[in-house]
This record gives C-alpha cells, structure tokens and sequence, in this order.
C-alpha cells in the first residue's frame, strides 16, 4: 500500500491530535471537590450520658438549636431520618451505622433540599469519647456543594456549603453541651 504525502500527514496529525486528548487530562475539567471538616468539643458530662443524648437519630431537635422537629422512620441502620429546621425546609437523612459500643453515629443525605442546606451530598459522623473527666465529641463531615457544575452560582458554591455545614455542626455540637451539662 502506497500513502501519499497528503494521506500521510493527515494521519499523522490526527494521531497527535488523538494523543493530545486521550494521553493528557484535560484543562477544563474541574466540577466540584469533596469538602471536609472535624470539630470537636468537650462535654464536662460522662460519655455515656451523652451517648444516650445521641444514640437516638430522632432525639437531634432535643439538642440541636437549629432543628425545630425531627423524626424517623424505621429503627437502627437503615432508618431514614426527617429533620425540619427552625428556619423552615427540611432534609431527609439515612442513617448509615449506629454503635453504641464506640458511640458512634453515621448519616448521609438522602433527599437534598439546597435552598435550607445548599449541598448536594454529605456523610456525617457523631463520635463520643471519654476525655479529661468528661467526654470529648467529634463531628467529622464530608460533603458536595449544592450546584456541581462547574461555575455555581454564589449561593450554591463551595464557600457556602462549607459556611453552611461548618455552622451546622458548629451550632449542634454548642447545643449538646449546654443540654448535657445542664444533666438533661
């Protein structure tokens, strides 16, 4: 088979060009990124006193200044928590696991409501440890902001997830001491 210089170059160029696009990442990708967080704080309150605070996914209104009313359906891994906030809307979370022996407790966002919590996915984790004669309670989220294109607009970026969420365990975790060293 004889290639012309035409047919040559021509398949030469498009090799470089399918190099250029498979072989390299492209530029423009982006989209979002996951964003992360861990707050703790200490409870002057024994650790399993405060576990029984939280244990219970439906017992989040009792400490959680935010949330005006929250309920389950279903029971233990699985059960899918309704969570209504004192500034209106609601989301629905899934509890993923809840262990008493490390007193843990982990949900994720099941059904998104971006204009109450501007993301689009997120896990959390509630942890109780004993600490310095109390117990020390972590919050550890991972989340998406709520518009994952990749120019959002300012009320669904990044900033305002991260604003959203930090507050959000900022403002539980400030609840529950208060409602657990008051000996609720």
């Amino acid at each position: 088979m004889i290639l012309s210089f035409r047919s040559t170059a021509l398949f030469a160029g498009f090799m470089a060009l399918a190099t250029a696009l498979f072989a390299s990442p492209p530029a423009f990708a982006h989209g979002p990124t996951p964003q992360r967080f861990s707050l703790n704080i200490h409870i002057d309150a024994a650790p399993q006193d405060v576990w029984r605070m939280v244990e219970n996914p439906a017992s989040l209104a009792g400490w959680h200044p935010l949330v005006a009313r929250s309920s389950t359906h279903g029971t233990g891994r699985g059960a899918q928590r309704t969570v209504e906030f004192v500034s209106g809307g609601h989301v629905v979370d899934g509890i993923d696991d809840i262990n008493a022996d490390r007193r843990n407790i982990r949900w994720r966002l099941s059904q998104e409501n971006i204009d109450v919590m501007p993301v689009s996915y997120y896990t959390n984790d509630l942890m109780v440890t004993e600490a310095d004669g109390g117990s020390d309670v972590t919050w550890r989220a991972s989340f998406f902001r709520a518009d994952t294109t990749n120019e959002p607009e300012e009320r669904y970026s990044d900033e305002a997830a991260i604003k959203a969420m930090e507050s959000y365990a900022r403002e539980g975790l400030a609840g529950l001491k208060e409602f657990a060293e008051a000996g609720q």
